[in-house]
C-alpha cells in the first residue's frame, strides 16, 4: 500500500514516482499475487490505483484508476488513511502487507495548522486543500499518534496481526518518537532520520525491494541507499525491529534516571545533528542521532551495553556525507554517532518554545522521561 500525500508542492515528484513504479513492475519485477495498490492526492481530485504483473502501461496518464474520488478531501487525516488502508485490505486482501507513507513531514512534531501560512509545525503529510502546487501554501498535517490509531484500528477491523513494514518516503521521520508510537502496527520502521533529497526513493529498484519475502528490510534499506550514495546529496536511511522497543525503552529510563543532568546540559556543537535549532529558524529543535546522545554521556562499558542492546534492532545505511538544505552545506557523518535513529532532549534553550511541553505528552517521552 503506498499513501502519496502529494496536494503540495511534492506534486509532480508523485508524477515521477508513479512512473518509476510502473519502470519497476514492467521489469518482471512482481509475481502472480504481488500488487501495489497507491493512493494519490496531488493537483487532481484524489484516486486509488493497483498495479500488478498484468500492468503494462509506462506513463501515469495512460492508467485507470480503480477509484475516483467526487470530492476533494483532506489527505492528511488519519480518517483518510484508515478509509484507505481498509479499502486495499477489503478490495485486495494479502498474506502480507507493507506501507509506504509518502509526502512532506518532519517527524514527531504535532501539527498546529490553522489554516495561515505563519503555522510552523507540521508532522506527516501535507494537504493544503486548494490542488495546488504552489509551495507558499501551509496545509493540513496528521500528527502521529492519530496514524498510529488509524492503523491499528484497520488491522483490527480486518483481523490482521501486523503490517510486515511502514516505509517513510519523507523527511526526518526515523526519531524514536514516531517508531515508539507505531511499535504494535508494524514489524520494522524504515525512515531517514534527516531530510531526503526531493526526489525520494527510486521506485524502479525500490517496488523490487519491497517485494520480497523475507529479505525486504535489508533490500528496501539498499535501494535507497544506492540511489544517492554516488550523488553529492548523500544518504542516511535506517530500519528499526519493533520488537524490543519496551526494552529499549525501559534501558533508556534507566540511563535518564541516571545521566539526566548530563543529558540536559550537554554540549552538542560536535554531535551529529540533522536539524540544527536556530540555524535555519527556530521552528525545528535538533534532531540528534540517538547513539551520539548515548555515547557523549555513557562511560565505556554502559555504553558499550546500550550499543549491543540497539545493533539487535537497529541497521542504518549511510553515506560519509549527507546534504542538507538547512543550513545548505554538506553535513560530514561520523560513524561512531551514527544508528540512523533520532533522539529528543528536552533543553532548557527551547525556553517558550512548545518543544518541550508536546514532546513530554508523547508515549516515548512518558516511558522514558518518567522519574521514579
Amino acid at each position: 500500500m503506498v499513501y502519496m500525500v502529494a496536494e503540495n508542492s511534492l506534486s509532480g515528484n508523485a508524477t515521477a514516482d508513479m512512473i518509476e513504479m510502473l519502470a519497476g513492475i514492467n521489469n518482471d519485477t512482481l509475481k502472480a499475487g504481488d500488487r501495489l495498490v497507491v493512493y494519490l492526492d496531488d493537483v487532481s481530485l484524489p484516486r486509488i490505483y493497483v498495479l500488478d504483473k498484468m500492468t503494462k502501461k509506462t506513463k501515469l496518464s495512460e492508467l485507470e484508476p480503480v477509484l475516483k474520488y467526487e470530492t476533494d478531501v483532506n489527505s492528511s487525516s488519519a480518517q483518510e488513511l484508515e478509509i484507505f488502508i481498509d479499502y486495499a485490505m477489503t478490495h485486495y486482501p494479502a498474506d502480507s502487507y507493507g506501507l509506504v507513507m509518502w509526502s512532506h513531514s518532519s517527524g514527531w512534531l504535532p501539527s498546529d495548522y490553522e489554516g495561515d501560512v505563519s503555522s510552523v509545525r507540521r508532522s506527516f503529510g501535507m494537504d493544503n486543500g486548494r490542488n495546488s502546487s504552489d509551495r507558499r501554501l501551509p496545509g493540513h498535517q496528521m500528527n502521529i499518534a492519530d496514524m498510529a490509531n488509524a492503523v491499528e484500528r484497520s488491522l483490527k477491523a480486518l483481523q490482521v496481526e501486523t503490517l510486515d513494514f511502514i516505509f517513510f518516503d519523507a523527511c526526518m521521520m526515523q526519531n524514536i518518537e514516531v517508531v515508539y508510537e507505531l511499535r504494535h502496527v508494524a514489524k520494522h520502521i524504515i525512515a531517514s532520520p534527516a531530510e531526503i533529497p526531493e526526489p525520494g526513493a527510486n521506485y524502479k529498484t525500490m517496488v523490487r525491494a519491497m517485494m520480497r519475502e523475507n529479505d525486504y528490510v535489508e533490500e528496501i534499506l539498499s535501494a535507497y541507499y544506492q540511489a544517492y550514495a554516488k550523488t553529492s546529496y548523500g544518504v542516511v536511511i535506517s530500519a528499526i525491529k519493533t520488537e524490543g522497543l519496551d526494552e529499549l525503552a525501559a534501558k533508556t529510563n534507566a540511563i535518564i534516571d541516571a545521566h539526566r543532568a548530563e543529558l540536559l546540559g550537554m554540549n552538542i556543537s560536535q554531535m551529529l545533528n540533522y536539524f540544527l535549532y536556530n540555524t535555519w529558524s527556530s521552528s525545528f529543535p535538533d534532531f540528534l542521532d540517538m547513539q551520539g546522545v548515548m555515547k557523549s554521556v555513557l562511560d565505556e562499558t554502559e555504553y558499550a551495553q546500550w550499543k549491543s542492546l540497539a545493533s539487535t534492532m537497529i541497521t542504518c545505511r549511510h553515506a560519509g556525507k549527507w546534504y542538507s538544505a538547512y543550513p545548505k552545506k554538506a553535513i560530514s557523518i561520523d560513524d561512531t554517532q551514527c544508528c540512523g535513529v533520532t533522539m529528543f532532549i528536552p533543553f532548557e534553550k527551547y525556553g517558550s518554545r512548545y518543544f518541550n511541553e508536546d514532546y513530554l505528552n508523547t508515549s516515548w517521552a512518558k516511558a522514558v522521561w518518567k522519574e521514579e
